[in-house]
């Protein structure tokens, strides 16, 4: 069984002890900037909490460079739990599947 998305939620700013609102187990997941739409991340994961603290995290390379925190202020993300990993990889695909179809109708279109 997978559910339905949530909502848009705001990424918890660390520094003040937040933390993400996600499921513990498996799902997919959805990260996009608030202000201009422009997803950012799509995915599925067996563990979508981690995987999306891992998103705020940073890079190594980020880290190497001195920059030692990212700007989350303008990224929102969304979750869909599943039941197992599989489904959420099945219906993460199937997710994928549908958008391109959409962005290939609006193609034909122009």
């Amino acid at each position: 069984m997978v559910d339905q998305w949530t909502s848009w939620k705001k990424f918890p700013e660390p520094q003040r002890g937040e933390h993400v609102d996600a499921p513990l187990g498996p799902g997919v997941f959805e990260v996009r900037r608030g202000t201009s739409g422009e997803v950012l991340a799509f995915g599925h994961s067996p563990n979508v909490a981690v995987t999306l603290a891992r998103q705020m995290a940073p890079s190594f390379w980020e880290r190497w460079r001195g920059k030692t925190s990212i700007d989350v202020r303008d990224m929102e993300y969304r979750t869909m739990a599943a039941s197992s990993p599989r489904l959420a990889r099945a219906h993460a695909a199937n997710i994928e599947r549908r958008r391109e179809a959409f962005w290939e109708r609006v193609a034909l279109r122009s």
